[in-house]
């Protein structure tokens, strides 16, 4: 791993929120600032995580489980699932040193300070990175990781080990905060009408969703998140660098790389594939989501006040997430309250798009009621990592059409910068169908 240099440009803390070029190469000049106040410091880790969540991660994750498809360029290999180890080297650093690193910076220097909550805080952001990176790539470094002066190249934790790992340090930053407003140094980078404690439970719902760990999954759901309003979103501006990451990539950066033409999402959306429910909605949400274009072709729709307009919030954890996580986990639990959970989703859904989202006639328990859910979650979380953590977890149970081939990819790779510095890096190196340990 590159040692990771802790420094801060302070203009961070007074922009509203990091994008694309606005958190890039910020750990290229040692002769920057060495250290800042740790409130802060707390944005650049804060922007490390939505950067990992919203951008080429997300991005990539989106063509491999067949919502958006690669039109041009390098995202035709990507669509062929065709990548090279380099081309997750920005997901790494995004992970680890714009994020991970700078919230044990900001750990630290807040413990030194006495400032417990802010330091649980932080813990929060570095504990959705780690469970980010283990769903995505497997085994990494944890337990040595960010310290470059004792482990300059540090060991590899089992996947499973860093997930209970992530549900420790989200268990200890409840414990240190109160009922504190998650707006509570948040600055304008994200924004939330839930308490922290309720965001840090819906993470630990999300975790053990992960880990198939379904028990644990459906108490900390029911302790989250439980009303739209209190999803954790990031905030954007039409300010250039501060705008949406996808509408940056899809107008500003790399116009025509990234489409959805043919993919197995719009197929649901417009009704060329059949829905579990016959959703009359959906047309609606498509709208949303998606621009067609003269000639056919599919884009993503970044109008103002569209999924993926200048200014539209993402979200980092949702209210729709975690009532969709109690309602899987209750429906694997036997627990009676899978439909409630699912049908608050859909009329929450027919508010948000109008039209018709009709509630499910499937029995507690059963099988179908699970597939209805789980399709429900990969069409509501367009352009978020979940329902690829979801698709690898149930071994593709919505029979999703790969690309190519026979199989979804199974994971990320590990980067070229790991596999050159590290010789820790797992050996033989997995492919991108080779499934993670917990699948």
């Amino acid at each position: 791993m590159k040692k990771l240099i802790f420094i801060f440009l302070i203009s961070v803390s007074l922009i509203n929120v990091s994008c694309e070029g606005y958190t890039e190469d910020l750990n290229k000049d040692p002769n920057n600032f060495n250290s800042a106040p740790a409130e802060l410091i707390i944005g650049q880790a804060q922007l490390g995580w939505m950067q990992l969540a919203t951008s080429n991660s997300a991005r990539y994750a989106g063509i491999f489980m067949n919502h958006f498809t690669g039109e041009d360029r390098q995202y035709l290999t990507v669509n062929n699932y065709s990548t090279t180890a380099a081309d997750y080297d920005d997901s790494w650093d995004d992970a680890y040193v714009r994020g991970i690193a700078q919230a044990k910076f900001t750990q630290q220097l807040a413990n030194d300070a006495g400032n417990v909550k802010l330091a649980a805080i932080a813990k929060i952001a570095e504990a959705a990175t780690f469970g980010e990176l283990a769903a995505l790539f497997g085994d990494i470094p944890f337990t040595e990781a960010a310290d470059p002066d004792n482990y300059p190249t540090p060991m590899y934790d089992g996947q499973a080990a860093v997930l209970a790992g992530v549900q420790n340090m989200l268990s200890d930053a409840i414990a240190n905060l109160g009922n504190d407003a998650a707006t509570l140094y948040s600055g304008n980078r994200m924004s939330s009408a839930a308490t922290w404690k309720e965001v840090a439970y819906s993470l630990k719902a999300r975790y053990y969703l992960i880990a198939k760990d379904y028990g644990n999954a459906l108490t900390n759901a029911r302790l989250g998140i439980d009303s739209p309003a209190k999803s954790l979103v990031t905030l954007h501006t039409s300010s250039t660098l501060t705008e949406n990451l996808y509408y940056q990539f899809t107008v500003d950066r790399r116009d025509g790389y990234l489409g959805a033409t043919g993919s197995h999402l719009v197929n649901l959306l417009s009704g060329v594939t059949p829905r579990a429910i016959a959703t009359p909605g959906d047309a609606n949400r498509f709208a949303n989501y998606f621009k067609v274009q003269a000639g056919g072709n599919v884009i993503l729709n970044n109008d103002i006040g569209a999924k993926f307009g200048e200014v539209t919030s993402m979200n980092l954890i949702s209210y729709e997430e975690v009532k969709l996580i109690e309602a899987e986990a209750a429906n694997r639990t036997g627990d009676p309250g899978d439909v409630a959970a699912f049908n608050e989703v859909r009329a929450h859904l027919a508010t948000t798009y109008g039209g018709s989202f009709p509630a499910t006639a499937s029995a507690s328990g059963s099988a179908a009621l699970l597939t209805e859910i789980l399709e429900e979650k990969y069409m509501t979380l367009v352009g978020e990592l979940q329902p690829f953590h979801d698709v690898r977890r149930t071994n593709n149970s919505l029979n999703i059409p790969p690309k190519i081939g026979a199989v979804i990819p199974q994971r990320f790779i590990y980067p070229q910068s790991e596999i050159d510095t590290n010789p820790n890096v797992p050996s033989p190196l997995p492919t991108l169908f080779d499934k993670t340990p917990i699948n």
